[in-house]
């Protein structure tokens, strides 16, 4: 009876320690970064994007719209900052914009604006749009990894504890 509990225990912590490990591991595989050039800051592919075609950089933000053209996916991103897990922050900084030339389909109603994207690619150049009443022009990457992160509802945990009456004042 006691080795039973001891090798549940065991068990619970093991499984605990994976659980732990896997939610804060980045999303894009070690193979991916080891082919990804450091040295590519936002700011420098957005002002020569050319400069930079055929390496591949990480990038990530919030959708702003997608499109798709003959079977072709083209994601437009506001970048965001990643955190140590590989996630665009939540922030009002952003440096541009850049698109995401999938090369298959990619739903709309799933790729949809105000979601959060990583992307590992390979630079193709730019692309120039316009944007509001004006040409932008957008880094365009092919994607190698993408990982679209689950929608977030609400701030945080949910719960309530309290003891007694409770009011609300105004």
């Amino acid at each position: 009876m006691v080795q039973e509990k001891k090798m549940k225990r065991r068990v619970w912590f093991i499984m605990s320690v994976v659980a732990l490990l896997s939610a804060c591991a980045p999303v894009i595989s070690k193979q991916g970064l080891r082919e990804m050039d450091p040295g590519i800051t936002f700011q420098s592919f957005l002002q020569d994007p050319d400069r930079f075609k055929g390496k591949v950089a990480l990038l990530g933000g919030q959708i702003v719209a997608t499109n798709v053209k003959e079977g072709k996916t083209w994601v437009e991103v506001l970048q965001k900052p990643l955190d140590s897990q590989q996630k665009p922050e939540d922030t009002d900084v952003s440096y541009g914009r850049f698109l995401v030339h999938f090369m298959d389909f990619r739903d709309p109603a799933i790729y949809s604006g105000g979601r959060k994207i990583t992307v590992l690619g390979e630079v193709q150049g730019k692309k120039v749009m316009p944007l509001k009443e004006m040409d932008y022009t957008y880094p365009v990457l092919i994607p190698r990894e993408s990982h679209l992160w689950k929608t977030e509802t609400g701030s945080g945990p949910f719960f309530h504890f309290g003891i007694g009456l409770g009011g609300v004042f105004r």
